[in-house]
């Protein structure tokens, strides 16, 4: 896939509703945040189908398999932040298309490679990279899978711009761009039921090697880029852009955007943050 002409959109966040009504952001239940550390995929990966099969169980369990009340559910929304340990990733539409050679020369980097279902296509996850897995049920937020979608752009979006930098969109590709050139957040999600899972992964402080190495997200000519890379270039190198530095941001961002309460999940919702810990073990 190539991008020879692309057009940079700079949306309004302040005036961002996800196309709901302000009766419909009135209701919004609130969504527990939870750091895991640094997490293999494939652990994670794990971690989320079950957690994606639990809760549409759960919603589902009226009679004929109709939605039960918010109320009377256990597990509630997650916002599931982590960093990964090195590896490639292959999204579901790329499954078998790189040779058995080069999987092996990927993994003789040091690196794991994993083909999952999100969206998009290859990817690095690493250190410095702070990845977020919103684990949502799009009906109680008033959300179609594209308005879904937007939202985790504009997060990082409004991210980047409490930093000072100017990030944008691009229409019919996915992620968050500094330049015409430059990405520095890939975006790839899956949803089952209304139920989400996967998310977006923003450089922080990235090692961009790793990237050298494939082409990202398919797109020839495009490069990843760091936050750090970015505030250097702007002569801000002082600005500390390491993952635990920025998730407050995000996290206040993921708020803004998405229009509820993000607290931490084990004020939530205990129940839900114990079966994410026994998940992960």
């Amino acid at each position: 896939m190539t991008m020879s002409s692309i057009k940079l959109i700079s949306p309004k966040i302040g005036q961002c509703t996800l196309s709901r009504s302000a009766t419909q952001l009135s209701s919004l239940p609130p969504i527990g945040y939870i750091y895991l550390g640094t997490v293999s995929y494939a652990k994670a990966l794990n971690m989320q189908k079950q957690l994606c099969r639990l809760r549409i169980d759960e919603i589902y369990a009226g009679p004929h398999h109709t939605r039960i009340p918010r109320e009377d559910r256990i597990l509630a929304d997650s916002l599931i932040l982590l960093e990964h340990s090195p590896v490639y990733t292959n999204g579901r539409r790329n499954h078998g298309v790189l040779s058995v050679d080069e999987i092996a020369r990927l993994r003789k980097l040091g690196c794991d490679y994993v083909e999952t279902n999100r969206g998009g296509e290859i990817t690095f996850h690493g250190p410095g990279q702070l990845v977020a897995y919103p684990n949502m049920y799009l009906k109680d937020h008033h959300l179609g899978t594209k308005c879904y979608v937007k939202g985790l752009e504009y997060t990082i979006v409004e991210a980047c711009a409490r930093l000072g930098i100017d990030a944008n969109v691009v229409e019919g590709f996915p992620g968050v761009w500094v330049s015409q050139t430059h990405k520095v957040a890939a975006l790839g999600t899956h949803v089952q039921k209304y139920v989400t899972s996967h998310g977006f992964a923003l450089n922080c402080t990235t090692d961009m090697k790793w990237f050298n190495e494939i082409v990202p997200c398919g797109l020839e000519g495009r490069l990843a880029i760091s936050l750090a890379n970015v505030l250097a270039k702007q002569g801000r190198a002082n600005i500390d852009t390491s993952v635990g530095a920025l998730m407050p941001t995000v996290i206040d961002s993921f708020k803004a955007v998405f229009g509820c309460d993000v607290l931490p999940l084990e004020e939530v919702s205990p129940k839900t943050y114990a079966t994410i810990k026994r998940l992960l073990e």
